[in-house]
């Protein structure tokens, strides 16, 4: 009996492993370039077409899985193109090499974080005035691993945001979105994360708090008065290998 149990945890074994193997061998990576004007940078990613869909809600096209999927000013778009000819396209001389990885595709290293001047043109609670002056954060060794996610680099915020991809190479999170109607009034703020990765070195985006409220049916005085308590900040910041 207990020779029959050992034999069949051995087959079991053996056959849970021969099926990651399959299945590791049937992942598709799709192939990704980000283009500008002067070329592409091109990847094989570690994201798969079901994933694109999903995150991109871009349809996929019959043979994707053979295209490039490129990200330009316009969008997001399957292109049949070698990598070369896609590079040619964008002003580049050809040479956009598919970089073969199995991880971020970020340097691990220190980093630093600077944030910008605030905007607060939009803040009619502090009479629109610009906020002078930014700062910059303490330096950090981050090892990346085998996908960039925001809460690497925002440790001290882990659990206290919401992050949702929204393209091969940008995030959102949110800390907090509330609305709250009564009465046939509204108010409502948000705090709300969004970051784009730039390159392997560099990662920028901004902090938009807003707050927002509506009474229906004041006077003119009063009316004016709830105008001025609307109020929308931008903070920028820029996220940097430095070492």
């Amino acid at each position: 009996m207990q020779n029959f149990l050992r034999r069949s945890l051995v087959a079991a074994g053996f056959a849970a492993g021969t099926a990651l193997q399959i299945a590791s061998a049937q992942a598709q990576y799709v192939q990704t370039a980000v283009c500008g004007s002067s070329g592409c940078t091109c990847r094989v990613s570690n994201v798969t077409i079901e994933e694109v869909e999903a995150t991109l809600r871009l349809p996929t096209r019959d043979g994707a899985i053979d295209m490039i999927l490129v990200e330009d000013d316009v969008g997001f778009s399957w292109q049949d193109l070698t990598p070369a000819q896609l590079d040619r396209k964008y002003g580049g001389d050809g040479s956009c090499l598919l970089e073969l990885t199995d991880n971020s595709g970020m340097e691990d290293g220190r980093w630093q974080i600077s944030v910008g001047t605030t905007d607060l043109s939009a803040c009619k609670m502090v009479g629109g005035q610009i906020a002078a002056g930014g700062m910059t954060g303490e330096t950090r060794t981050i090892n990346w691993g085998r996908e960039f996610h925001p809460d690497t680099l925002f440790m001290e915020s882990v659990g206290m945001v919401r992050w949702s991809k929204t393209g091969l190479q940008t995030w959102r999170g949110v800390v907090v979105d509330e609305r709250m109607s009564a009465n046939g009034g509204s108010s409502g703020a948000s705090v709300i994360h969004s970051i784009r990765v730039d390159s392997s070195t560099q990662v920028s985006g901004n902090t938009v708090f807003e707050y927002d409220l509506n009474i229906p049916g004041l006077d003119a005085a009063a009316a004016s008065v709830i105008a001025g308590m609307q109020c929308k900040t931008v903070t920028p910041f820029t996220a940097r290998k430095i070492g």
